[in-house]
């Protein structure tokens, strides 16, 4: 699966090239291994971005700038943060996301119950028609 992200990591896409994209991943998950049954308004609210080794302090904790506080990590010889792989989470709140959700299953159900009655009806009148079944 290809997921593209802008400059925050925020997913944009998922397989659908945009027209404006910072990164693409190219994953062996599929969408439904990642996400569910999610919608597409559900999973641009999640961030996909690379995370790296921490550095850590002489006590254990992380290491932070002193000036800015910001979290310190381990750099290869060439200067660059080591990759420890990659994170996907919500940026949006669940609670959101589930709504958002809800809704997209109900619009769902409205677009079947009308794809049904445009098809009766077509039939009764003896019009044939072409009726999306997504």
């Amino acid at each position: 699966m290809k997921i593209y992200v802008n400059e925050n990591y925020e997913i944009i896409s998922l397989e659908i090239e945009p027209e404006i994209y910072r990164e693409i991943f190219e994953i062996e998950q599929t969408r439904a291994e990642m996400f569910g049954t999610l919608c597409d308004a559900c999973v641009q609210g999640y961030r996909y971005e690379p995370q790296y080794e921490l550095l850590f302090n002489e006590v254990g904790s992380n290491a932070r700038d002193e000036k800015t506080g910001e979290l310190l990590y381990k750099l290869d010889e060439n200067g660059e943060k080591i990759p420890a792989g990659y994170a996907c989470y919500p940026f949006v709140d669940y609670k959101t996301l589930m709504l958002i959700q809800k809704q997209y299953e109900y619009s769902q159900r409205q677009v079947q119950a009308l794809d049904a009655q445009i098809e009766y009806l077509s039939m009764m009148s003896g019009i044939e028609t072409e009726v999306s079944h997504e």
